[in-house]
């Protein structure tokens, strides 16, 4: 899973957990063994099977003890170290886990203007990004519902970067848009036998059918007929059947 690539751009790694010893651990062999350039620490997902260990968005139901986290961590990380976080669990406590951040040393804070209970589901709330860089020291990226050029570039106004997600799965050109150097946009067919290529690359056989599924929700997103599309793909029994008609719907 720290496989790297030989991209002209930095990459960092994403971990989660909750013992600052494991994190000391695993940074040591990224640092020592690999060419990533910095460390981001989820403290965001909303997932069951990484919030029921006490990781990811869990952890923003305790502020001090995420502090404590980032501290002892950051005095152990050469590279930059980013966090990654929420704007609270159930209830909005943005502001005292920022002011806990601001005190770790940390290089960037990514928020994802959501609550954990939403998961993903409704408007990002980017209210809650007005004033933040006037009070608080910290370089900050916001996440959420940037789908376009004009999405990021009118939330830059009010942060220092954006973080792009989901909208980069449906549309991997969006960053070069971004930065005003749109590359000829190939079809959908192009995107998805690239798509097949990397899962043919980077996961073992008996993870590709379930990659595969995972990816076609976002490229049938907006496109005629796409429930009887998914459910052609979902129903699929193996990766070699999904590749041989895959292509050929997103024509």
């Amino acid at each position: 899973m720290i496989r790297t690539s030989d991209f002209k751009t930095p990459q960092f790694i994403q971990l989660f957990g909750t013992e600052a010893g494991a994190f000391i651990e695993s940074i040591k062999f990224i640092q020592n063994e690999t060419s990533y350039s910095g460390i981001d620490i989820n403290m965001g997902c909303p997932a069951r099977k990484v919030t029921r260990k006490g990781a990811g968005a869990a952890l923003l139901t305790n502020p001090a003890g995420m502090g404590i986290l980032c501290s002892s961590i950051k005095k152990e990380t050469s590279i930059p170290l980013t966090v990654k976080i929420r704007i609270g669990y159930e209830e909005v406590n943005l502001h005292e886990i920022l002011r806990v951040l601001e005190d770790t040393g940390i290089d960037a804070v990514t928020i994802h203007f959501r609550l954990r209970s939403e998961n993903y589901s409704g408007p990002a709330h980017w209210e809650y990004a007005e004033g933040l860089k006037d009070r608080f020291n910290l370089t900050l990226i916001g996440n959420g519902d940037i789908k376009s050029k004009s999405d990021a570039l009118e939330k830059l106004d009010i942060v220092d970067g954006v973080m792009i997600g989901r909208a980069a799965i449906k549309n991997p050109f969006i960053f070069s848009e971004i930065a005003g150097n749109p590359p000829g946009i190939p079809g959908r067919s192009e995107v998805a036998g690239r798509i097949i290529e990397l899962i043919e690359e980077f996961y073992p056989e008996q993870l590709r059918l379930s990659r595969i599924k995972a990816f076609t929700k976002y490229l049938t997103a907006g496109k005629p007929h796409s429930r009887k599309i998914k459910h052609q793909i979902y129903r699929a029994g193996s990766f070699e059947e999904v590749k041989s008609f895959f292509k050929i719907i997103f024509n």
